[in-house]
């Protein structure tokens, strides 16, 4: 419910600078037209896929902020897309953050419900085991606005782009 009524605050403070804006109404047709191509997208291999998404860095007038912001409301936005809120979310906010020059890398990641693999006793106990997902950014090594409580007990299964120890992002 908090995660709710905190989308909708989002989405009440955004959509009249959308309205007002000729500028930011561009970069929300924009998103929205990408958001819309992602399935396709995926369907490439992952690595492929989040290649082809990764822009060059374009001089915007938008801020940060701004852009992080509409490319939620996008993804709130979409709700007939196969693809999961999070996803949309990260991946949008990748893609226009990274237009932006912000050197963002998002993860993948997946956790077990109802058991554990070391523990089959416990799975068995508790009825059905099931995995689930979640995509997030980060920022120089630090979560990139995301409620802790959505990527919490996440094993990171993917992160793209990599970089090898030490090696900064470009």
């Amino acid at each position: 419910m908090k995660t709710r009524l905190r989308n909708i605050g989002l989405a009440l403070k955004v959509m009249p600078r959308i309205l007002l804006d000729p500028r930011q109404r561009d970069l929300f047709r924009e998103m929205r037209t990408f958001i819309r191509q992602l399935p396709i997208v995926l369907k490439a291999p992952i690595p492929q896929a989040l290649q082809s998404i990764t822009p060059p860095t374009l001089s915007r007038s938008n801020s940060e902020q701004t852009t992080r912001e509409m490319a939620d409301v996008v993804a709130l936005l979409d709700w007939a897309s196969p693809l999961g809120l999070c996803l949309r979310r990260s991946l949008t906010r990748y893609h226009f953050l990274r237009e932006l020059g912000m050197p963002v890398t998002v993860h993948f990641g997946a956790k077990m419900i109802g058991g554990t693999p070391d523990r089959p006793a416990l799975r068995h106990a508790v009825g059905q085991v099931s995995i689930t997902g979640h995509a997030w950014l980060t920022l120089n090594d630090q979560i990139y606005f995301e409620a802790s409580e959505n990527y919490r007990g996440f094993s990171v299964m993917l992160t793209f782009p990599q970089t090898k120890l030490g090696e900064t992002q470009k």
